[in-house]
């Protein structure tokens, strides 16, 4: 007896050193990309494409950042991303949860179609709405403009949030809602005070995706964007690569300051996309 507790002590030991192994494996791979980029963006010119490559370089600078921040159109690009992001966000979240909202309380069939639907609309590509979309703002005046380019990562953002939306508000039994109207509740009311404040935390995460999803286009802002006034961030790595030369030292700064406010993000709203990631999944 003592022998076999022994025995599945030490198997349990092994386990758990092979899984904080793998774990340990996992974090530097997904690390070892962000790493490369910190260390290659103080690197001076003459370091960057040395052979061995170095993970410290001799002589460190913050020239690279310095030609990003000053001598650069990048702090233009980060307003106009920030800006498009956080509407993308703030549109999605309003028309996705009160769209999720719909299709979670109509248990109907035409209710079901349209899920289907939005859900099947996710499956096309950017490609091939691109030319669409381009025609569309251009007939409306909103080719390369901070609004358009906001409304074309809005037909990308919306179906998803409205299905993580819907997940989220099935969770929440339909008698909250029935208990409130009979206090004197509309409907309206009740999905502002009951419904909304309840499935907050899954609305939350919802509106990170799609922020973080403007942030990182490239597609749709290549084509829709045509000046600084509304070219956004992943477009203006772009700038520091000509015919014949690359300069890698400024990409990899612009590529630093691109990820500071998503990480900065996500670290202030962990708490909140953890538990609304898991919110939709039960339902109640």
């Amino acid at each position: 007896m003592k022998h076999s507790i022994n025995k599945y002590i030490v198997i349990k030991g092994i386990n758990r050193i092979v899984v904080y192994a793998l774990l340990v494996l996992l974090v530097l791979f997904v690390l070892f990309p962000f790493a490369w980029i910190i260390s290659t963006s103080i690197k001076p010119v003459t370091e960057v494409m040395t052979i061995p490559p170095r993970w410290i370089p001799d002589h460190p600078t913050l020239d690279n950042y310095k030609n990003v921040l000053f001598n650069s159109s990048i702090p233009r690009y980060f307003l106009n991303s920030t800006a498009v992001s956080f509407l993308v966000g703030i549109l999605s979240v309003a028309v996705g949860g009160v769209t999720g909202y719909g299709l979670s309380r109509k248990k109907t069939r035409l209710a079901n179609s349209m899920s289907m639907f939005i859900l099947g609309s996710q499956m096309l590509p950017a490609t091939v709405i691109m030319i669409p979309i381009y025609l569309m703002l251009t007939n409306i005046h909103l080719y390369d403009t901070v609004w358009g380019l906001a409304i074309s990562h809005l037909i990308l953002t919306i179906p998803l949030v409205t299905w993580l939306c819907k997940g989220y508000i099935d969770s929440i039994p339909v008698d909250l809602e029935e208990a409130a109207q009979i206090e004197g509740c509309s409907r309206l009311q009740s999905l502002i005070l009951i419904i909304f404040p309840i499935a907050a935390p899954g609305i939350a995460a919802s509106g990170m995706y799609a922020f973080v999803q403007s942030w990182n286009e490239f597609t749709l802002a290549s084509v829709l964007t045509a000046s600084d006034k509304s070219r956004t961030l992943p477009i203006g790595l772009t700038e520091f690569a000509s015919l014949f030369t690359i300069d890698w030292g400024s990409i990899m700064a612009a590529a630093v300051i691109i990820s500071v406010p998503v990480i900065l993000i996500f670290f202030f709203m962990q708490k909140y996309l953890v538990s609304g990631l898991g919110q939709g999944a039960v339902k109640g």
